[in-house]
């Protein structure tokens, strides 16, 4: 009687100690700390778009968000991504602020520097994934002895659009990039 009043003790301690609250996050995941003018409510907001470049199949732009109560505004970069199948037509815009843009080019700078150090002895990726979940990335495929660079679009959960592009075309999106930072 005794061994099983002890053991089940055991067991109830073990269960007990084993109900620990999880740990305090004292930093916020996201990096962003902007107004995220868009999303207030009881307000008048106005919303201008300005178009930027064009590249593969996506429209990069300039968004602008301006309450109208108190003057306060916010920019951002939207990345449009149109597609058409036989049944849908879908737009989306997927938004990076100024200090993910900027982490975006210092990647993109880096990858490029990957790509023109020569091909590496097996096969390499990378990638930069926003807040937004867009996908920028590079890989070295050892089969084509080449790189491949994409972006990878969310569309939906099971559906996702892949734009491949070549190391000319990366220099060309570092481009476009700076200039669509110095526009915010």
């Amino acid at each position: 009687m005794k061994k099983s009043i002890l053991l089940f003790s055991f067991g109830f301690c073990a269960l007990v100690s084993a109900q620990t609250s999880p740990p305090v996050i004292k930093k916020p995941l996201t990096t962003s700390n902007s107004l995220k003018i868009n999303s207030r409510k009881g307000t008048l907001i106005e919303k201008r778009i300005y178009d930027l470049a064009k590249f593969k199949t996506l429209n990069i732009q300039k968004i602008v968000t301006k309450d109208m109560s108190d003057q306060s505004a916010e920019s951002v970069l939207g990345i449009i991504y149109e597609y058409e199948t036989f049944d849908n037509t879908s737009k989306k815009t997927l938004t990076i602020e100024k200090a993910e843009l900027s982490k975006l080019i210092q990647s993109l700078q880096t990858l490029e520097q990957k790509e023109n150090e020569g091909k590496p002895d097996q096969e390499v990726k990378y990638k930069f994934l926003t807040m937004n979940n867009i996908e920028f990335g590079g890989i070295y495929n050892e089969k084509l002895k080449g790189w491949i660079n994409y972006i990878k679009i969310p569309s939906t959960m099971y559906n996702q659009s892949l734009n491949e592009f070549s190391r000319d075309e990366l220099k060309e999106l570092i481009k476009i990039l700076k200039n669509a930072e110095q526009n915010l």
